[in-house]
């Protein structure tokens, strides 16, 4: 089991590995399965872009783009998040940076356990399983600043 953090294309690091495992961690027991290896990679908008025009063959910014590579029941696999896109969601949804990084991490980790979001109902779905797996942080994220790059 590893958990791995990284920055493309950022002079920045994350500031909260240890509750960003903590909470990878939880989702996965919750939804029994069995964590494997995965790598969290913040970039920008440029190179999220970029991936999804060359993977995904779409031409548009996202917030997160998942690499499922789950092998023997072990849930693996890398998540590609766009800070630039995490720190639009907080005006738009009117969040906290804290509390839409995770959201982002768990959306992330919910579609490496196999969750959709093509359809209304899917993304109902994985909406209130993303504010289940918040309320674990709901405390530590009212005492955090609103920054998670340092």
């Amino acid at each position: 089991m590893k958990i791995f953090f990284t920055c493309l294309g950022l002079t920045k690091k994350f500031k909260y590995p240890h509750e960003a495992r903590e909470i990878i961690k939880r989702v996965v027991k919750e939804e029994n399965k069995q964590l494997g290896e995965i790598g969290i990679v913040f970039t920008d908008n440029q190179n999220i872009l970029e991936i999804n025009k060359r993977y995904l063959k779409h031409s548009y910014f996202t917030d997160v783009i998942t690499f499922e590579n789950s092998i023997k029941g072990l849930i693996s696999g890398d998540v590609f998040i766009s800070i630039d896109q995490v720190h639009i969601n907080t005006v738009r949804f009117g969040t906290k940076s804290g509390e839409e990084i995770f959201r982002v991490i768990i959306h992330g980790i919910l579609h490496l356990i196999g969750y959709t979001d093509e359809y209304e109902q899917d993304r109902e779905k994985m909406r209130r399983k993303e504010d289940t797996y918040l309320e674990f942080l709901e405390n530590w994220i009212r005492r955090t600043d609103d920054e998670f790059m340092v």
